[in-house]
């Protein structure tokens, strides 16, 4: 039986999904199958190329924004990411998407064709980077003959993904759908731009992802501004709150749907 994980969108809100993923391994649950969007893309795709989940907490408590962006002139956006790639390609242990230790897919946005476009083979850095362009705040990615931005336009939790590459069980875990921030406080043109975001994703990930998972996993990520990683070891915690509060539901499912599962072999033998 496999076990499929989908990390969602959602800026620095996805150390959350640090905490998410020590909490499984704490209670012997590593998965086979992982789809990301955005910065789950990031964390799920150093995670899945065979970095332990003690060394990528190590990353994500000593990241900073000077690793990855630059202030741009804004014709396509805010923000520069380019350095993003060398970032991944220095701490992912592989280079190529196909050679990840877990399957891993990335989630992306084609503009020029309007289409999500998911990438599970070839270079890991640009899909990431690709699949981290938010709109309006990042630079568009062109590669591959496309010009690609967040894959939350289309499919922020991704679980229909995993569940396609064949996972039996698949967790979603939506670091969006319980952060809440006092826009009044934060009125600056990136929060402006990620509230709008936020509220037009939603909709679509509560209908398209969770019918899709087993499980839905929601951290609790409240005032916590979205470009802040001064708060990486709360967001972190939060994760594992969030994993902890349904740990037993978790268990609980698989060992079910693994019951289920042998059920059907025994049956297809006999």
């Amino acid at each position: 039986m496999k076990i499929g994980l989908a990390l969602g969108g959602g800026a620095v809100y996805g150390f959350a999904h640090i905490g998410v993923l020590k909490v499984l391994e704490r209670n012997g649950i590593r998965p086979d199958i992982i789809a990301g969007t955005s910065v789950g893309s990031l964390i799920g795709g150093i995670y899945a190329s065979g970095v332990s989940i003690e060394k990528l907490e190590k990353i994500a408590l000593d990241f900073n924004w000077f690793e990855i962006a630059g202030i741009t002139i804004p014709k396509q956006g805010l923000v520069s990411i380019e350095k993003l790639e060398d970032f991944i390609e220095k701490h992912s242990r592989v280079r190529n998407i196909e050679d990840t230790k877990i399957k891993f897919s990335v989630a992306t946005t084609n503009l020029l064709r309007g289409v999500e476009e998911v990438f599970e083979e070839g270079p890991m850095a640009p899909a990431i980077r690709a699949s981290c362009s938010l709109p309006g705040i990042f630079n568009p990615t062109v590669f591959n003959d496309g010009i690609f931005v967040d894959g939350g336009v289309i499919n922020n939790v991704p679980t229909d993904i995993v569940k396609k590459n064949g996972a039996d069980f698949v967790m979603g875990v939506d670091i969006t759908a319980k952060s809440k921030m006092d826009i009044l406080k934060h009125k600056d043109i990136f929060n402006i731009v990620w509230k709008s975001w936020q509220i037009a994703i939603q909709e679509n990930t509560s209908l398209r992802s969770y019918s899709e998972a087993d499980i839905i996993l929601m951290p609790d990520i409240k005032n916590v501004n979205p470009f802040d990683i001064t708060k990486k070891r709360a967001i972190i915690e939060a994760g594992e709150r969030a994993a902890e509060r349904e740990i037993s539901d978790i268990l609980r499912k698989i060992k079910s749907k693994k019951s289920s599962w042998r059920h059907k072999i025994r049956k297809l033998f006999k």
